[in-house]
């Protein structure tokens, strides 16, 4: 354990609801096995709005944020992957490539990871934040809305430093989880046709890896037209506009069977409705949005499955491999085959993050970064 502590500012939730508030906490330094990362840019995600309006659980005081790059300032014992001074992006779910699911190849199911992300501690259930004598949870086992924070050094990736920091953000979370549910979750064939129900950061990456992979027609859905301009940008054939005849548009394109593919990427009760309607008999429907508990699927076990031969599947973090899909993104994007500037819909200052965390509620754009 570091016997050194520190402080930092952080953006610091004490309630649902309520403006994040700017303070000065107490960061203890790296454990065993650990890194402190000085905060060069965070994405803001819709993840970071559930916890914040309560969809998905929490402890609190919580400091938010899942989706960053950094530099990395101090190695705890044990570190061998990163030394301090190397640019990294932060994976919010540090695989530890031990356990039963990682060993099986299902790294996404991390049982050691997972169990941290839902209490909101670091692997060993503790927190290094501090404030008021009290704990502060970190989102996701991360906690990037802060100057500084101490991560699992299975959480960090180590990327060059030519990247733009907001970009290099991106990628340890929209990116990975669209791409990722796109060519690892479905593994997409050539001449595949593909559906996105939801066209933001993370939808958007579902485009791009239908596109990568070779889908024939890729038909985007979304209520915000500037998403949908986006979409195409980046790779939708089609475009249609959210609304009740969603379903019955998507089977006009492809000969009324439906697609092969159905991606839902929103987490509504309707657009899941719509997803599982729009896939063809013998297709797959992938649910990668972050739902409620109050949120679930019905379909008739029979008629419904049985009869269509039909696939519902999730996808947790694209079942991406962090190492392997970090290469594989970077390598994409500097060859020019995946966009992610593109992403970048706004900018904020550190002090701007309750902006950011609005614009980002209201559907606007890809991604709001936080630039430190």
């Amino acid at each position: 354990m570091s016997e050194v502590s520190s402080m930092t500012q952080a953006a610091v939730l004490e309630h649902p609801h309520q403006p994040l508030r700017l303070v000065d906490v107490q960061l203890d330094g790296p454990y065993l096995g650990e890194v402190m990362v000085e905060m060069g840019a965070t994405g803001v995600c819709h993840s970071d709005i559930s916890v914040y309006n309560a969809t998905l659980p929490n402890p609190f005081p919580v400091v938010l944020g899942h989706e960053g790059a950094g530099t990395v300032v101090e190695a705890g014992e044990g570190v061998t992957n990163v030394h301090p001074g190397d640019r990294v992006v932060l994976a919010w779910l540090a695989q530890c490539g031990e356990c039963f699911y990682c060993l099986r190849g299902q790294p996404s199911l991390c049982e050691v990871a997972g169990g941290a992300m839902t209490r909101g501690t670091l692997l060993d259930g503790t927190t290094r934040f501090r404030w008021l004598q009290g704990p502060i949870y970190h989102m996701a086992g991360l906690g990037t809305f802060s100057r500084r924070c101490v991560v699992p050094a299975n959480a960090v990736v180590k990327v060059a430093d030519r990247i733009d920091i907001a970009v290099a953000a991106l990628i340890g979370c929209g990116v990975l989880t669209g791409f990722g549910a796109a060519v690892n979750t479905a593994q997409i064939h050539v001449g595949d046709t593909v559906a996105v129900l939801g066209c933001g950061g993370v939808g958007l990456n579902v485009i791009q890896g239908a596109r990568i992979s070779g889908a024939a027609q890729i038909i985007a859905v979304d209520i915000h037209p500037e998403r949908l301009r986006l979409a195409e940008q980046l790779g939708a054939t089609h475009t249609i506009p959210g609304g009740d005849e969603i379903v019955a548009h998507v089977r006009e394109l492809t000969a009324r069977r439906g697609v092969d593919i159905a991606f839902e990427v929103v987490g509504r009760q309707e657009t899941i409705s719509d997803a599982i309607r729009m896939t063809r008999r013998g297709g797959q429907t992938i649910l990668v949005g972050a739902a409620g508990d109050g949120v679930s699927v019905s379909v008739p076990a029979f008629t419904g499955l049985v009869l269509t031969e039909k696939v519902i599947r999730g996808s947790l973090y694209g079942s991406s491999h962090i190492r392997r899909d970090v290469d594989r993104i970077v390598r994409l994007y500097e060859s020019g085959q995946l966009k992610l500037d593109e992403l970048v819909s706004a900018r904020f200052a550190f002090e701007e993050v309750n902006d950011a965390v609005a614009y980002c509620a209201s559907e606007r754009g890809a991604r709001a970064v936080v630039v430190f």
